[in-house]
């Protein structure tokens, strides 16, 4: 009578269906690659929006040296006192086919304003320095498509389109009327802010956040402006 042994199992053994190491290593980063050249373009791209010169300013201001600067500003050379800054003028310069209800252009203008407030209220007080009143514009805003972003996001696994917005702000001598600091600039909402892609309006107000932002930091002058300041040339009116 023959008799069957059992057969010892092999550990060293794997099953010729199973994926080896080094190939599922592969696979990775060949997936992983993948991703990062859909998703590469997307994120390298410049979060520089051209900013419409819709001259609202009363003055012109320099255009930016480099893509990655502003379409224009100007420095303050005189120190400004906060407690005695005012908002001014808060417009909308938007072309009329921008798609967007009276609402919505209402919401990013009281933003707009309500941004200038915390700016000022942010800066330093200077008992001595010059009265202004801040003046802003709205010039530029791209939407985006939420349905859009969502069905870009599953065939290339990030939100193609984009948003943001491009604004006119100054700051003049509530005297004189001198311009003192001025920006034209404009900003897209950068992939980093992935959740905003799906919020219609939420680039444009990152946008405009930041605009107010980069315009505050013109409000204090540095030691070397300041020190050239009565040699400064007169600010020419359009």
């Amino acid at each position: 009578m023959s008799m069957t042994l059992p057969l010892r199992s092999n550990p060293s053994a794997r099953d010729p269906r199973e994926t080896p190491p080094g190939a599922r290593s592969r696979i990775h980063q060949r997936l992983v690659l993948g991703i990062l050249v859909l998703v590469g373009p997307l994120a390298a791209c410049s979060t520089v929006m051209p900013a419409p010169e819709q001259k609202f300013l009363s003055a012109r201001v320099e255009a930016g040296a480099s893509d990655q600067a502003p379409s224009g500003q100007r420095r303050a050379t005189v120190t400004i006192d906060p407690a005695r800054a005012q908002i001014g003028e808060v417009a909308w310069r938007v072309a009329p086919e921008a798609d967007l209800t009276a609402d919505e252009r209402g919401q990013l203008v009281e933003l707009l304003r309500e941004q200038l407030g915390v700016s000022v209220r942010n800066l330093p007080t200077v008992p001595n320095g010059r009265p202004v009143v801040l003046r802003a514009a709205i010039t530029r805003v791209v939407t985006v498509s939420p349905a859009l972003n969502a069905v870009s996001t599953l065939l290339l696994v990030a939100p193609w389109d984009r948003g943001g917005a491009a604004a006119e702000i100054e700051a003049v001598d509530a005297k004189t009327g001198q311009q003192l600091a001025a920006i034209r600039t404009g900003y897209f909402a950068p992939l980093s802010e992935i959740k905003a892609r799906f919020i219609k309006l939420r680039p444009a107000e990152i946008a405009i956040k930041k605009a107010v932002a980069d315009f505050s930091a013109l409000l204090t002058p540095t030691p070397a402006t300041a020190m050239n300041a009565s040699n400064e040339r007169p600010v020419h009116q359009p």
